[in-house]
């Protein structure tokens, strides 16, 4: 959990954007009421902004808490080679090796299943009629 005086420093950092963002809005305004376009903001205005962000960037960091090692080895080190890859959502049993690898019995008692006409269709049918 994360201290209240990080989630401070992240509410006075963005408060102090906020601030410096209607500083620099006003001063636009202000230009285009003097009719001196081409001025840039004053030092005050651009320091104001680095430092807020900085501050609420710092304020963050320390917020989210540990952060994970870069190295793959930390993390893969309780995993076996068989279960590095495992994606049991990407599991498929209805495919043609199905049809491919059956046995003899099995083909037999398929044709079968094929040959007897469908209940349901016949029934549709009588019906229609």
């Amino acid at each position: 959990m994360a201290s209240s005086f990080w989630k401070g420093v992240v509410g006075v950092g963005l408060f102090a954007l906020a601030h410096a963002a209607f500083s620099a809005a006003q001063h636009r305004s202000y230009m285009r009421l003097t009719e001196k376009e081409n001025e840039t903001l004053p030092f005050d205005i651009v320091l104001q902004t680095l430092l807020s962000f900085v501050m609420t960037c710092y304020g963050i960091v320390h917020i989210a808490g540990e952060f994970k090692d870069m190295d793959a080895s930390s993390e893969l080190k309780n995993k076996t080679f068989d279960t590095l890859r495992n994606h049991p959502s990407f599991y498929l049993f209805n495919h043609r090796g199905r049809v491919l690898f059956r046995s003899p019995e099995e083909e037999l008692s398929a044709q079968n299943q094929q040959a007897l006409p469908n209940p349901i269709r016949l029934r549709k049918l009588e019906h229609l009629h």
